[in-house]
C-alpha cells in the first residue's frame, strides 16, 4: 500500500513538472502555479525561461525517482530523496531568474529602476511560527513522563506499527524535525526585510506581503499537522488507539488549498480595486 501512495505522489510530482515546463509559460505570471518569485513576476520572458528550467528539473527528478517509487515500502527514504534535491535546486532557480532579469535590464536603456521597500509584518504574523513550535515543545514536555520507554513511531497504511524508537530519541528527533516549518517562515520574514525582491509580486495585482503571508500561513498549518501527528503517536503509545488517518489527509488538503485560496482572494481583491 505504501508503494502505491509513493507512486501517486511521484505521478503528481511529474504532472507538476509538466505543468511548470509547458503550461506556466503559456499562461504567464499567475498566483495559481509556477515558479512564483519576484524576479519571475517582474518580466514575462524571465517567467517563461525560469519555469521551463524548473519544469525540466522536476520531470527529470521524478523520472529518476520512479524506480524507488515502484519498490519502496517506506515513505521516509522516498521523502528525503524527493525533498533534498528539490530544496537544493530552488536557490539555483532563484539565482537563474535574477541573472536573467539583470541581463534584460542591462540591455534595455528604457528600464527605470525603483527601490523595493522592505516588507515588515505585524507581531501576530511574525510571532505565530514561534508560538506554534513552542506549543509542540510544551505538549512534549507535559506528555513525556507518560510515554513508554519504547514508542511506535511509524505505521503502515492499515495503522499497524512497523517502526520503533526510544522515547528520548523520538522527542529529540521530532523536535528538531519540527523546526523546519518555523525555520522556513523566518527565512521568508528575513527575505522580506533584507531582500524583498525575492518575494515581491512584481506586476501581479496583489498586495506586496501576500506571498510572505501565504508562506507563513502554510508553515503554520504544517506545524498544526505536526502537532496532530505527535498527538496520534502519543495516543497509540499510551492507549493503543489508532487515530483515523483521514484526519491527516484532511489536514494535508487544508494545508494545500487554504494558502492558495488566500493568495487568490488577495489577487482578486487587488484586481477588483484597480
Amino acid at each position: 500500500m505504501i508503494n502505491i501512495l509513493i507512486l501517486i505522489i511521484n505521478s503528481l510530482y511529474l504532472i507538476t513538472g509538466i505543468m511548470e515546463f509547458w503550461l506556466a509559460p503559456k499562461v504567464g505570471p499567475n498566483p495559481y502555479f509556477g515558479f512564483k518569485i519576484g524576479y519571475t513576476f517582474a518580466d514575462r520572458e524571465v517567467w517563461n525561461r525560469t519555469n521551463r528550467l524548473m519544469g525540466k528539473f522536476i520531470m527529470m527528478h521524478s523520472a529518476i525517482l520512479f524506480p524507488t517509487a515502484l519498490v519502496s515500502n517506506f515513505l521516509l527514504p522516498y521523502t528525503l530523496l524527493l525533498t533534498i534535491p528539490l530544496i537544493a535546486f530552488i536557490p539555483f532557480g532563484i539565482r537563474y531568474a535574477s541573472i536573467l532579469l539583470e541581463m534584460k535590464g542591462a540591455k534595455s536603456e528604457s528600464v527605470s529602476y525603483k527601490k523595493i521597500e522592505s516588507i515588515n509584518l505585524g507581531y501576530s504574523w511574525s510571532l505565530s511560527p514561534l508560538i506554534f513550535y513552542l506549543a509542540l515543545i510544551l505538549f512534549e514536555i507535559i506528555t513525556y513522563s507518560s510515554l513508554p520507554e519504547i514508542v511506535a513511531v511509524h505505521f503502515d497504511s492499515y495503522g499497524n506499527p512497523n517502526g520503533w524508537s526510544t522515547k528520548s530519541s523520538f522527542i529529540i528527533t521530532y523536535s528538531l524535525f519540527s523546526l523546519i516549518s518555523p525555520g522556513i517562515s523566518y527565512l521568508f520574514i528575513y527575505l522580506g526585510k533584507k531582500h524583498p525582491m525575492y518575494i515581491h509580486p512584481g506586476k501581479m495585482r496583489f498586495s506586496r506581503d501576500a506571498i510572505l503571508k501565504t508562506t507563513i500561513l502554510s508553515m503554520n498549518i504544517m506545524s498544526i499537522i505536526i502537532i496532530f501527528v505527535y498527538y496520534s503517536i502519543y495516543v497509540y503509545a499510551v492507549e493503543k488507539i489508532v487515530v483515523p488517518w483521514w484526519w491527516f489527509i484532511a489536514g494535508t488538503l487544508f494545508l494545500i488549498f487554504l494558502p492558495m485560496g488566500y493568495i487568490i482572494h488577495k489577487w482578486k481583491e487587488k484586481k477588483g480595486g484597480d
